[in-house]
């Protein structure tokens, strides 16, 4: 057994209650195991898909999920370790995502990509005494953490849902978690004011594929387009493996993006309105189960930079 790991490799389900930061509501996350032979889980719910790796000499959370749901993981991970939280590496700034930082008061670092860092420093909930919660290391390129079986290799490959998207690489276990530059199976949400980019986020895609190496399994930004339980108010510590999709569906996902910015661009060059083009757009057969709730407002932010 690594560190003061409590349930191992969690052979049983534990139900536990809670009531986050005192609200009447209570707040529901599920803790996954990703493989019961690792140290590695998921905490579905409540805002972006967040990953543990439980270390003996403190965890590793990877994202921290919307404001006031730092409880609720605190509680779920308490069934699974002992050792508090010491690091957060955050794959953007949105608050979905960073969101709870705050609440993880053991924490002794927070890992960003410099841009990431910077849209953080814009936002109102890193102001004043939880300035202390933005990135205290950041990267521009790659950063390797620790080695062995846990070794952790972050990239950057260039703007697309923003511009300090990460994607977190974990070697060893031939996995990535992608953040919101593969959030699921749909169109993506491109942020703007954060630095996003229609015109760029394929080829970014398109680096990510050529460059990582090994990876067999991912997880994407949010849970695989599902929505997160809302009812069942336990925290549940649950030994089935969540569906993490494969590399092929990163290398699918890359194509659709690349196949969404090439009709926009025929309907830029053919003088069609940006109204006219998201109408008109069609894409191959094998994306249509995508969820393309966000085409239009992706077809006027690509518009937006060809004009420029």
């Amino acid at each position: 057994m690594r560190g003061r790991i409590v349930l191992g490799s969690l052979i049983v389900a534990a139900m536990l209650s809670v009531s986050a930061g005192g609200q009447q509501d209570s707040k529901s996350v599920r803790l996954r195991t990703l493989n019961p032979r690792d140290i590695l889980y998921v905490l579905l719910g409540g805002g972006g898909n967040t990953l543990a790796l439980l270390r003996e000499d403190g965890v590793v959370l990877i994202d921290t999920k919307l404001p006031g749901w730092g409880r609720p993981m605190l509680d779920a991970l308490a069934a699974a370790t002992e050792t508090p939280v010491t690091t957060i590496i955050h794959t953007h700034a949105h608050a979905d995502h960073v969101g709870s930082d705050a609440e993880f008061q053991t924490v002794r670092q927070i890992i960003a990509h410099a841009n990431t860092k910077a849209n953080m420093e814009r936002m109102d909930a890193f102001k004043g005494p939880n300035a202390r919660f933005l990135p205290n290391r950041t990267f521009t390129d790659r950063m390797t953490l620790l080695d062995g079986q846990d070794e952790i290799d972050l990239y950057y490959f260039g703007p697309g849902h923003t511009n300090g998207d990460v994607v977190v690489v974990f070697p060893q276990k031939q996995l990535a978690a992608f953040g919101d530059l593969f959030p699921s199976k749909a169109a993506p949400v491109i942020d703007t004011a954060n630095g996003g980019s229609g015109v760029a986020f394929p080829q970014t895609l398109a680096r990510a594929v050529a460059e990582i190496k090994g990876v067999t399994r991912v997880i994407t930004g949010h849970e695989s387009g599902v929505a997160a339980e809302r009812d069942p108010r336990v925290v549940s510590v649950d030994t089935s493996t969540p569906r993490a999709m494969t590399w092929r569906d990163v290398e699918e996902y890359a194509d659709f993006n690349r196949d969404f910015l090439a009709a926009v661009q025929e309907a830029f060059k053919a003088g069609k309105s940006a109204e006219e083009a998201a109408a008109s757009l069609v894409l191959p057969d094998r994306y249509k189960a995508y969820d393309l709730q966000q085409a239009k407002a992706n077809v006027q932010v690509i518009y937006a930079e060809l004009k420029k």
